[in-house]
């Protein structure tokens, strides 16, 4: 599917695929942007005179901030509200001194503008998407008109600007937080981007996403909700599997080597119990990873995860079954980095994930996590967190 404008990334997701014409119309409630008390509506240069807008703490102590939280909305994009929810459970973690949360913080919160149904609200060159859902799985923008920048390259360039010694000489750590259309794409950034300068820890946070995308062709085989794989032509394709992925202006890459880059970073999997709804993603490529809940199919995914790094793990009372599945735990010696927290008593609310125990938690401790949840005779301590797994690279010079 080749895109007009960048034909080395190609018009390579499934989904915006499956949706051309479907009257995908989701958020079309905007009207004049409304910042929060708190915030300003700024834009963060990106690469090639391009920019992605985003909600800023009004005034932010950038000498001595340590730590900053980039949260990305769902698929509505509202980053104001988004911003307004990190912002909030940051101050509440302060009032309650909870380890690790500082008041000296800096919030943001990028906005994917649609060019279906944001038109005139953002700038000229301020980056928008052509399909209202393609920011999730790193599409290309088509606004400006003459760009090649995706919303991997927007996230990117966050981690440049807080990497930039010379503006935040104090800056230790970066979090990437998302929930639902949100959380797909912290998930899939975590599995794409180039490592971080060692000079900055990133953690990643995501949110009961609709989908994962599978680095191999295998799906669990005993879900009665799920679609069956041979009725589901795109079911690999990209944002569910690797099918089709034309990679990152860093390149391409295979599948294990961006499983390998996931198992070395900090990424926290973090699941509403009661996500069970029937909405969201509901495309055969989603339903045949778990069935139609988010919940399931994100457990699922770990059950996946963990099995294909060989971890010791002891996982049988999840929903999902894995037939043959290859054994890459030469990769991982059975350590990895990613882990699993569910919120019992939360659905489908970035508020009711990100306001809980579980939620302070991965958003603030330094080390383990709680992992809340476990089904009877779940063994093992997911929220360990094992220091020097993860990897970095040299530092990177800021685009602003």
């Amino acid at each position: 599917y080749p895109h007009p404008l960048h034909p080395h990334i190609l018009k390579r997701d499934a989904s915006t695929v499956m949706s051309t014409g479907d009257g995908n119309t989701e958020g079309e409630d905007h009207g004049s942007v409304d910042v929060p008390d708190g915030a300003i509506l700024t834009s963060l240069p990106v690469q090639g005179n391009t920019s992605i807008a985003a909600f800023w703490t009004a005034s932010p102590n950038n000498a001595s901030a340590e730590q900053a939280f980039v949260m990305i909305h769902g698929k509505l994009r509202d980053g104001n509200d988004y911003w307004t929810t990190m912002n909030d459970v940051l101050q509440s973690a302060v009032s309650a001194n909870y380890p690790g949360a500082s008041n000296n913080s800096i919030v943001t919160a990028p906005e994917f503008y649609s060019t279906i149904l944001n038109s005139g609200q953002y700038d000229d060159n301020e980056l928008a998407w052509p399909d209202t859902n393609a920011w999730q799985a790193g599409d290309p923008a088509n606004h400006p008109s003459s760009t090649n920048q995706t919303s991997f390259d927007a996230l990117d360039a966050f981690v440049a600007e807080f990497s930039d010694q010379s503006k935040y000489p104090s800056m230790k750590n970066l979090t990437f937080v998302g929930h639902g259309g949100g959380g797909q794409l912290i998930a899939r950034y975590a599995m794409v981007a180039r490592d971080a300068p060692c000079n900055l820890h990133v953690r990643y946070i995501s949110g009961d996403p609709s989908s994962n995308a599978y680095f191999t062709p295998d799906r669990p085989v005993n879900s009665s909700d799920s679609s069956a794989v041979q009725d589901c032509p795109l079911y690999n394709t990209w944002r569910y599997g690797y099918d089709n992925f034309t990679g990152t202006l860093e390149g391409l890459f295979t599948a294990q080597e961006y499983f390998t880059r996931y198992t070395r970073r900090d990424f926290v999997s973090i699941v509403g119990l009661q996500d069970t709804d029937y909405d969201g993603d509901q495309y055969c490529m989603a339903s045949v990873q778990g069935g139609t809940a988010r919940r399931d199919r994100n457990l699922c995914w770990w059950q996946y995860l963990n099995a294909l790094a060989g971890t010791d793990e002891v996982l049988t009372d999840f929903p999902c079954q894995f037939d043959n599945l290859p054994d890459w735990s030469n990769i991982t010696n059975g350590v990895m980095g990613p882990r699993l927290s569910v919120v019992a008593d939360a659905d489908h609310s970035a508020e009711e994930v990100y306001e809980s125990d579980e939620g302070r938690s991965a958003l603030f401790s330094s080390g383990d996590i709680l992992v809340g949840w476990r089904p009877e005779g779940w063994q093992a301590a997911t929220g360990t967190f094992t220091p020097g797994i993860v990897a970095c690279a040299a530092p990177a010079s800021s685009t602003s």
